[in-house]
């Protein structure tokens, strides 16, 4: 009897390791991971960029600095087309998402075609003598964000469709004299000659209103998947990446503002950031209350203090360098004066 009963345990536990030898490995790698398809062209830009390719690149970059998040970079996505024998123009296909989000791990595909890549230059003049000239710049980008989670399942795996965009226009009137060419008009027709994203590029018009189409797609994202803001991405500037490297061709850096919440009149909210601080309409940004204790588990010993988080605000109105109107998105009855503000600035 003894014998029988010490067997039949013997076998329970053979049959536990067994289940857990053959329990899957996580589907995905972690829920903030991102991964960008190589974009449609529909701008019609005929320089010597290749925007379909460059501006999907960029973004790649661009939210690994602002969200501290794992990115697959579009260069991945076309090696691993290759490997499969994938056409790049199948690769927005559910199938080739599929196979995609399971080779590389990763939850969330952002799909998209660049609607709108143009530096348009504008003068009036009286030949030979002297004239007037401006410059202005629009990129906008139509997007779809796929949720991989939901490929086979019977919800749409669509998770956010939208357009983000970014204009700039030179309004300072440069003036021309004699027809010689200003510094200005210089730059315009060296644009083809600058590598794409690099610091000289970043300082171009083209280059501003690319960084302010990316900034508005990362807001659209973090609203789309709220996992993106983790307390370590709002409170640090300096938080190590355990993610794909980091396009070096692209001169991006990360720094985080801080400023404070003025008042406080029912949902709406003055903060002491403005349009100098990089603010912008459409941004959400954290709030943080009073002070608490952080405390060594082993030991119950008080280690310091941190913030914490009480709730998040959303900019409708830049009214000043230094001032700026919010709504209350969440916590309102919390978030008081005095309270501080973050946003991560990616330039």
């Amino acid at each position: 009897m003894i014998e029988r009963s010490i067997i039949i345990v013997l076998l329970l536990l053979c049959t536990v390791r067994t289940a857990d030898a053959q329990s899957p490995a996580p589907r995905f790698s972690a829920d903030t991971l991102l991964m960008f398809l190589p974009f449609e062209d529909r701008s019609g830009f005929n320089g010597a960029w290749k925007v379909g390719r460059d501006v999907p690149r960029f973004a790649a970059a661009y939210m690994q600095q602002r969200f501290r998040a794992g990115v697959v970079p579009p260069a991945a996505l076309l090696s691993f087309a290759e490997e499969q024998g994938i056409a790049q123009d199948e690769l927005p296909r559910i199938e080739s998402m599929r196979q995609a989000s399971e080779r590389f791990r990763t939850r969330f595909i952002v799909a998209g075609e660049v609607t709108d890549f143009s530096i348009s230059r504008f003068m009036v003049s009286e030949v030979q003598l002297a004239g007037y000239e401006a410059f202005s710049a629009e990129v906008r980008i139509h997007f779809t964000l796929y949720d991989a989670q939901q490929f086979g399942g019977s919800r749409t795996s669509i998770l956010y469709e939208g357009t983000a965009e970014g204009v700039v226009k030179d309004r300072g009137l440069g003036v021309t004299l004699f027809g010689k060419q200003t510094d200005r008009t210089n730059k315009y027709f060296a644009l083809d000659q600058i590598a794409f994203g690099t610091e000289a590029f970043m300082s171009t018009i083209i280059g501003e209103a690319l960084l302010q189409c990316m900034d508005d797609l990362g807001t659209r994202l973090e609203r789309a998947i709220p996992a993106l803001v983790s307390k370590q991405t709002v409170l640090s500037g300096t938080i190590a990446l355990d993610t794909t490297a980091i396009d070096t061709a692209f001169a991006l850096s990360r720094r985080l503002i801080t400023g404070s919440v003025v008042m406080v009149d029912d949902e709406d909210v003055f903060i002491n950031l403005g349009s100098a601080d990089g603010v912008t309409v459409g941004d959400l940004l954290p709030v943080f209350g009073g002070n608490v204790p952080v405390t060594d588990p082993a030991t119950g010993a008080v280690l310091g203090t941190r913030e914490e988080r009480v709730g998040e605000m959303q900019i409708i109105e830049v009214r000043a360098e230094h001032l700026s109107l919010g709504l209350i998105v969440r916590g309102k009855g919390d978030i008081k004066p005095k309270h501080s503000v973050r946003k991560v600035f990616v330039r």
